[in-house]
């Protein structure tokens, strides 16, 4: 009866969870966090539901896009191999980031780390120590590869090479939320896709290979 009993809190633990987080979206989620002590900053785009297992020590300023199944982890749980001798033993460190970065889809930020200004942390990297402000950071540990000025410039040459272009005079005089609304709607990602498998979208290089 016991175990049935806990199998049914676990239950109704998970539906609360799932319910209290179809109240928010993207753009909403961080009143959730602001509410469990997390400061974050305005204009912010998180994809996640979960914070941190104490989000009062996470601090995310304004423009900070954070992409699905981004962890931090604002504690070390490694500290339990030395509790028999010392049983209290625990590690905490605040995470910090700072206006106008982009946290790619999985990555994983370890406690005590600060990421700088205009920063971007790739896809499934782990960060580990703090990032620079203007760094493009990558991989397991995570390293600086790029500097984001860099990176703006490949995005444009990019965006110049595949012929975007075509698209430019439908965001003419748009701001951020204008511009986004348009790019996800039907009729523009209809027209997108046309594009997108009508050109090569092999840089230079890759194509070079490829041949090869």
């Amino acid at each position: 009866m016991r175990i049935l009993i806990n199998i049914l809190k676990i239950i109704f633990y998970k539906i609360l969870q799932v319910y209290e987080a179809s109240k928010y979206d993207t753009y909403t989620i961080a009143e959730k966090f602001r509410k469990q002590g997390a400061k974050i900053g305005k204009n912010c785009s998180i994809q996640i539901r979960h914070l941190a297992s104490e989000p009062y020590l996470v601090e995310i300023g304004d423009n900070v896009s954070i992409a699905a199944g981004v962890t931090f982890i604002t504690h070390d749980g490694a500290s339990v191999i030395f509790r028999e001798e010392i049983p209290p033993l625990r590690y905490f460190g605040k995470i910090v980031i700072e206006d106008n970065c982009f946290i790619g889809s999985g990555a994983i930020i370890m406690a005590g780390v600060r990421i700088g200004k205009n920063s971007i942390v790739g896809g499934n990297a782990v960060v580990i120590r703090d990032v620079k402000p203007g760094s493009v950071v990558i991989g397991n540990p995570a390293i600086r590869v790029s500097t984001v000025e860099k990176y703006e410039e490949r995005c444009l040459q990019e965006w110049n090479r595949q012929g975007l272009t075509k698209f430019e005079h439908l965001f003419k005089g748009k701001n951020k939320q204008e511009v986004q609304r348009i790019m996800e709607s039907k009729k523009f990602r209809e027209e997108l896709k046309k594009h997108l498998l009508s050109v090569d979208l092999l840089s230079p290089n890759q194509s070079k290979e490829k041949s090869d």
